[in-house]
This record gives structure tokens, C-alpha cells and sequence, in this order.
């Protein structure tokens, strides 16, 4: 059974208990106050003398009360009924001595004697005639009336209340299904939510009222476990992209460390087989196997680099002139390639908190970047400004650019665009990877874009402390 059905069930029983009680109440107060009246009366109408030569005669209206007068011997003298003398009502059952008599001065119920009416009695005793004889006079008031108004009392009552209840049922269905149509929103919430859907709210606002302030913390609780869900599984994606970046650094770093183990490894097999007769063959064994030694130390280097920076170890803070220091890479790369035209313009006395090795190593890997991914007439702008608090270095070079494809990948560590991995043009992929790195352990940034009409452009930020 529903909730709506139970309220209503329950408020249908209590509104009927209370208008039987109340019904009860009226009814018996009623009756209580018409015998109250009628006893008065009987006790206000005793007459002082009654003939014993015959009734009276009823008037028009027919006699109220029946009359019946007994001598000292107990004798009935007299008797007068109530009603029309053309239709006149049973008298009462009257007994005047031993079981049941009649108390005298007191007023009583009793029955007629064919049980068709019941009667309020009272008997007095009295002194009439000349001489004054002793007599015992009965008066008695038929009930038909107030009984009559009674029954009629009660099925007005009765009609009313059924009226009134099914009135009141209708009502109170309405008005709780009114005030219930939260919990059913709150339903259909919880529903969809179980569907998947967690961004679907009961939108009640907080009235005061149960209901409302129920919906209220429905849908705050509901803000938390999206907001909970959500956090987690972002922390799921971000760990099975990290436990992807691991397993990809892992073959790259293999791929990297293959190749110039395999050279090592085959040119000290070769020599161990006898293959390196000549001197002159031997000398070049050794230039190949120092030469591949040191690439894979360059790359061990770079990987335990990588490994500090992503372990957060502090960096010296030191007074680093950064406008000397871009000036030297400039003048680097001027030397190593003097037909690329190479304009600089920098900020003189700029200086930042830093690292300075690390520093120089970043901006020696931009413009490395650009000696080794660019034609060697390919022009390249330099710019080192202030903006605010902020030092910010721009490398701009007009060379084929970055893929779109590729772009978002530029910092990746081991990326290169050529699916081949051949490094006829560039070392394992780590320069860029590694540059972003120190910028962000400087608290900086490095970003990529295109320069317009062709070319990439790399912009460092760094906080000057």
C-alpha cells in the first residue's frame, strides 16, 4: 500500500472516530437536555386537586400528560391517557406496591402497558375531597417526541457526517498528493540516478517545510556524490593515463637503450671472434663503442633528470640573469650555424629565482629544437620581455612546423612525429619533454604555437621570484 493511501486511510479513520465521538456527544447532551425540560415540566404541571367524578376534558390539542389516581387502599380511581380522546395513548405500567413501585416524588422511566411507548412517571401523594381523602396521583409524559426528535437528530447527524467525511477524504486526497508530489519527483530522481544519469536534481528549494527541506538535502547530498564520483573517476582516468605514460616510457626508453647497446654489444662480439684483425679497425670500433656509450649516457642523464623533476626535489633558488643567459644561447647558435639568420631582442638586466643550470639547459634545448627540426637558412626570432611580475621569452622560427595532428603531443616524453623513430633528424625526444619540466618546476610554463605564415613558436613564462 502507498504512502498516499495510508495518510489517507488513517485521516479517514480519525475523522470518523471524531465525528461518531462528537455525534455521541451532541446526541447525548440532547437527550439529556430534553428529559431535563420534560422532568420539569412534570414536576411544575402536579395538580393540587383532581376530581374524582370523571376526566377532564382534553382540549384541542389533545392531552400532553396521562393521569391516574389511586385511593389510600392503592385502588385506581381514576385514569385519563395522554393523546386524542379519539385515539388516546396505552397507558403506563404503574405499580405501587412491592417489587417495582413507583417512588414517590422521584421521576422514573417506565413502559406502557402493551410496551408501544415509554413514559416519564412521577406519583405524589395528595389530599382531595371534603372530607380531604389520601391519594396517590400518577402523572406521566409519553416520550414519543423526544424520541422522535432523538431519531431524527441522530440521522441528520449520520447524513451530515457521511457527508462531511467523504467531502473531507476528497480534500485531504488532494492536498496530500499535493504536498507528496516532492517525494515523487525525489523518486524519479533516485531512478534516473540508478540509471546513470547524476546530473538529474529534485530542484526543491528549502520552504521550511519537511518535504522541502528533505528535497533540499537530497539534492546537496546529491551535488557531493557527483562531485565525489566525478573525482574519482578523474583519479581513475588520470591513473590508467599514468599507468599508459609508464608503459609507453618503459618501450621507449627500451627502444632508445636498444640500439646502442646492440652497437656495443656487436662490435665487443666482433672483436672477441677475431673479426677486428687491423689497428686501424680496432680504433674504429672503439670510436663507435665510445660514441654510443656516451649517447646512452646522454639519455640515462636525461631520464634521472626527468625522474627528479617528476619527484618534485627542489631546485636552487638563485639570482639568475636571464638576459645573459638567453643572450649566450643566442650567440651559440649563431656560431654553430652562421648562415641562419638569427634576430634577438632582449630585455637587458632581466633577471628571475631559479636553477641556472637547468635554466640554460631548457633554453639551449628551444633553440636546439629549432637547429635540428628547421632548414639551416630558416630564420628564427628570439624576444625576451617583462610583463608585470612575469618574464617571458619567446622562440619563433619559420621552418615546416608542427602538425595540428602532432601539436598536443610536442611535450610528450620519447614523441617524435616520424613513426620510424630514425634519428636522422633529432635525438630520442626528451628536449622538449624535459624543457617543460624545468618550467614548471620554476613555477613557469612552456607552450606551443604556430608562428603565422609557417613555423612553431615556443613561449616560456617564469616568475621573476
Amino acid at each position: 500500500m502507498t504512502l498516499r493511501a495510508r495518510l489517507v486511510i488513517t485521516m479517514a479513520a480519525l475523522l470518523a472516530l471524531a465525528l461518531i465521538v462528537s455525534g455521541a456527544a451532541v446526541v447525548g447532551l440532547t437527550r439529556a437536555s430534553l428529559l431535563a425540560d420534560l422532568d420539569h415540566d412534570l414536576l411544575t404541571a402536579r395538580p393540587s386537586d383532581v376530581s374524582t367524578g370523571g376526566p377532564a376534558q382534553p382540549d384541542a390539542t389533545g392531552r400532553r400528560f396521562a393521569l391516574l389516581l389511586y385511593d389510600g387502599d392503592g385502588d385506581q380511581v381514576q385514569a385519563l391517557p395522554s393523546g386524542f380522546s379519539s385515539s388516546p395513548d396505552a397507558l403506563p405500567h404503574v405499580v405501587l406496591d412491592g417489587e417495582g413501585a413507583l417512588p414517590i416524588g422521584d421521576v422514573v422511566d417506565r413502559p406502557a402497558t402493551d410496551g408501544s411507548l415509554h413514559y416519564r412517571v412521577l406519583a405524589v401523594h395528595a389530599q382531595i375531597g371534603a372530607p380531604p381523602q389520601p391519594v396517590t396521583l400518577v402523572l406521566a409524559a409519553p416520550m414519543r417526541a423526544l424520541e422522535g426528535t432523538i431519531g431524527g437528530l441522530v440521522r441528520t447527524l449520520a447524513l451530515v457526517g457521511m457527508a462531511v467525511l467523504g467531502l473531507l477524504i476528497v480534500i485531504g486526497w488532494l492536498l496530500i498528493r499535493r504536498n507528496l508530489r516532492p517525494l515523487e519527483r525525489m523518486t524519479a530522481t533516485a531512478e534516473g540516478i540508478s540509471a546513470g544519469d547524476l546530473s538529474q536534481r529534485v530542484g526543491m528549494p528549502d520552504d521550511g517545510s519537511e518535504v522541502g527541506k528533505l528535497g533540499h538535502a537530497f539534492d546537496g547530498m546529491l551535488d557531493q556524490i557527483e562531485t565525489s564520483f566525478a573525482s574519482q573517476h578523474q583519479a581513475l582516468r588520470a591513473k590508467e593515463a599514468s599507468e599508459q605514460m609508464l608503459r609507453q616510457f618503459v618501450a621507449d626508453a627500451s627502444h632508445e637503450l636498444r640500439t646502442p647497446l646492440t652497437t656495443v654489444r656487436g662490435y665487443a662480439d666482433l672483436h672477441r671472434a677475431g673479426g677486428l684483425e687491423h689497428p686501424a679497425d680496432v680504433a674504429q670500433a672503439m670510436d663507435r663503442i665510445g660514441s654510443e656509450s656516451r649517447r646512452m649516457g646522454a639519455l640515462v642523464d636525461d631520464l634521472l633528470l626527468l625522474a627528479r623533476l617528476d619527484q618534485g626535489r627542489p631546485l636552487r633558488e638563485d639570482q639568475v640573469a636571464l638576459s645573459g643567459l638567453v643572450d649566450d644561447a643566442v650567440r651559440d647558435i649563431r656560431a654553430v650555424e652562421p648562415g641562419r639568420p638569427v634576430s634577438a631582442d632582449l630585455v637587458p638586466d632581466l633577471t628571475v629565482t631559479g636553477d641556472e643550470d637547468r635554466l640554460r639547459q631548457l633554453v639551449g634545448n628551444l633553440l636546439a629544437n629549432v637547429r635540428v627540426h628547421t632548414p639551416a637558412d630558416s630564420p628564427v626570432e628570439v624576444s625576451l620581455v617583462q610583463v608585470g611580475e612575469q618574464a617571458i621569452l619567446h622562440v619563433a622560427d619559420h621552418g615546416p612546423g608542427i602538425d595540428p595532428a602532432h601539436a598536443q603531443h610536442v611535450f610528450d616524453r620519447f614523441y617524435r612525429a616520424d613513426t620510424g623513430r630514425t634519428r636522422d633528424r633529432g635525438g630520442s625526444g626528451l628536449g622538449l619533454a624535459i624543457a617543460a619540466s624545468i618550467a614548471a618546476a620554476h613555477g613557469g610554463s612552456l607552450e606551443h604555437s604556430a608562428t603565422p605564415g609557417g613555423g612553431a613558436t615556443f613561449t616560456l613564462t617564469l616568475p621573476r621570484v
